[in-house]
């Protein structure tokens, strides 16, 4: 069965990095705009809008001055909010700092998923009033739903009641009972935000391992269809159990968004009408109006779980920062743990065009005009900077350049070694844990700081290794992290690191070790073969060499946390009565304002209608 669910993963995840598309004779193109009678009624009708005034504070007290909504939410606290944000899929990922693009990172990957030792499910947006519950069940046959008993519940359709979100109208005192909550943006009420609107509420399953009805493998998900009312077909994770059209292919019903805040974190996005063979947009109930394909009907984010060929470091086929990757789900798309941004003296290669620390004006400081390996240091020629063994002083710039490379200018991703340019990482041998970036060995982990339940693999904070199957050749250590089987007993001395079972030091000579029961000192990852170890940076050189070994330049004292809220699942955490949107963690891809923790690790080593449902469309003469 895995490996069938595999097939359909690499099968669809050509879509991954481009739009998806309805499998009508239009192929529509998904998710499609939310329409103007839903953000109306969200934005004039219930406030969502940045023009918004409260006069209260969030702490309840009368504000010195009217506080108007999108000044209130705006950098640098919070992330700028526009009028539609509450109800857009690109509105939650804006909220919750996700790196992604409703568009461009939707994807209609296999759906299913490893549950490892356990998952929650929090309900992140409801764009209508249709009381599905989302339940789970064990995905035995990858072309056939299961039997509806066979569908376990874990969110009640309920689940915005006083037992869980406690969703209450602007006024704070009664129940809101016609859908649209949680809402995409912040629980504060935009015209009172001492008022809060709902409170976040993530759903536990438990070890599933412990309980009777999980048959082993992969699960899936299924909004659970109202029998009797307009939302009464179920819609499933896995693609392939869904709505078939006319020609038997299976109507795109969830669009999956794997998060780039928790790398064991995804949204499924949810269309929640039935959709009829000859047209999707038609669903065979009067009441409960048309198919509107925003998917924003209903919206979870599921932490904790694992997909196949998911995780997995890779080459992005990029330069420098940008050239570390992991894979999606599927494994045939390799998204980067980092975007280019402006070059900076950190020994890193900012802007990803292959050359480390390369540009004028790095260096502010007039007495520190030069940039050397991550530092700026004082000019060499008038002695404001010692030049170390190795390097000699170049007159024509007072650089420090390796006496061997002085004059010689690589092209991007090459460096200079002994005189002469190479590929970067050409013959380079990395332990396990690190990776070859511009023909350094780095630590992708060094910086970061995971969740007590998480550990740091390739750059990114996963569920234990227990709770998920390591890539072959490695295994599971006590430590939690998958690592090279040979070196699972083996405890390297000082900084010396094991490779296939043997302690390797800087110079690729043996080192010693003691096969004491411990665990093995690497991070856990994959391992290059072949070549040469470099342990410590090899050589790289630009315009003269000026950058050298990783030995110095800036080492900061903190990393990216990575605890991705209150309940470890990369949503959002509650603070003081407020709810905050997550911060970018080390999952994936961040923003620019969390540019500097997150790439510590490169500096370190381098240094529905009213009744059942509100239907959106009839919600303004409704």
């Amino acid at each position: 069965v895995r490996g069938s669910l595999l097939g359909l993963a690499l099968l669809f995840a050509s879509s991954a990095r481009a739009q998806v598309h309805q499998t009508d004779a239009a192929q529509t193109p998904l998710p499609q705009p939310v329409g103007t009678s839903e953000t109306s009624l969200v934005s004039q009708s219930w406030g969502w809008t940045s023009t918004s005034v409260s006069y209260d504070d969030p702490m309840g007290n009368l504000a010195p001055t009217p506080i108007v909504y999108g000044q209130y939410y705006s950098p640098p606290a919070f992330p700028q909010f526009v009028d539609g944000d509450a109800i857009t899929l690109a509105g939650l990922f804006k909220w919750r700092r996700e790196q992604l693009d409703s568009t461009k990172n939707a994807s209609t990957p296999s759906g299913a998923f490893g549950p490892g030792c356990g998952f929650t499910v929090e309900p992140v947006l409801r764009g209508g009033n249709c009381p599905m519950a989302l339940g789970w069940y064990n995905v035995t046959d990858p072309a056939t739903p299961p039997d509806p008993s066979l569908i376990y519940p874990l969110v009640p359709g309920d689940y915005t009641g006083a037992s869980a979100l406690n969703c209450v109208d602007e006024t704070g005192t009664y129940p809101m009972t016609d859908g649209f909550c949680p809402l995409a943006w912040d629980n504060l009420s935009p015209r009172n935000l001492s008022i809060k609107r709902w409170v976040p509420h993530a759903f536990p399953s438990g070890d599933l391992r412990t309980l009777s009805m999980y048959t082993g493998g992969d699960i899936g998900f299924a909004l659970i269809g109202v029998a009797g009312a307009g939302c009464s077909a179920t819609k499933y994770s896995v693609y392939a159990h869904n709505q078939k059209n006319s020609s038997g292919t299976p109507w795109v019903t969830v669009l999956v968004y794997h998060s780039t805040v928790d790398a064991n974190g995804f949204y499924l996005a949810f269309e929640d009408l039935p959709m009829s063979a000859a047209d999707w947009k038609v669903t065979g109930t009067a009441s409960a109006g048309a198919a509107d394909g925003d998917f924003n009907d209903d919206v979870f984010i599921v932490s904790g779980v694992n997909c196949a060929g998911g995780n997995q470091p890779c080459d992005t086929k990029l330069q420098g920062a940008c050239s570390l990757g992991n894979t999606d789900c599927g494994g045939a798309t390799c998204r980067p743990l980092h975007q280019a941004t402006t070059e900076t003296c950190d020994n890193v290669d900012n802007d990803c065009n292959g050359l480390v620390d390369d540009g004028a004006g790095l260096c502010t400081d007039s007495s520190k005009p030069i940039c050397f390996q991550g530092s700026c240091v004082g000019d060499c020629r008038t002695g404001g900077f010692p030049c170390p063994a190795g390097f000699s002083c170049e007159t024509s710039s007072g650089a420090c350049v390796d006496a061997q490379c002085s004059g010689v200018v690589c092209t991007g991703g090459q460096v200079c070694r002994a005189g002469g340019c190479v590929a970067a990482c050409a013959n380079v041998a990395c332990p396990a844990g690190q990776r070859c970036e511009l023909g350094r060995c780095i630590d992708p982990c060094a910086g970061v700081s995971c969740a007590s339940d998480r550990v740091c693999e390739n750059g990114v904070c996963l569920v234990d290794c227990k709770c998920r199957t390591c890539p072959a050749g490695l295994t599971c250590g006590t430590s939690g992290h998958c690592g090279d089987a040979a070196c699972t007993n083996v405890v390297c001395p000082g900084t010396a690191v094991c490779m296939g079972g043997v302690c390797v030091d800087g110079s690729g000579g043996a080192a010693g070790s003691s096969a004491s029961g411990g665990t093995s000192s690497t991070s856990g990852g994959t391992t290059s073969s072949g070549g040469s170890l470099v342990s410590s940076g090899g050589a790289s050189s630009t315009s003269g060499g000026a950058v050298g070994s990783s030995d110095g330049g800036a080492n900061p004292s903190g990393g990216a946390n990575a605890s991705g809220g209150a309940n470890a699942s990369g949503g959002a955490g509650v603070t003081g009565g407020k709810l905050i949107p997550p911060k970018a963690s080390c999952g994936c891809r961040v923003g620019a304002t969390d540019r500097d923790a997150h790439l510590a690790w490169l500096v370190l080593v381098s240094g529905l209608a009213l009744g059942v449902r509100r239907r959106r469309e009839q919600a303004l003469s409704a």
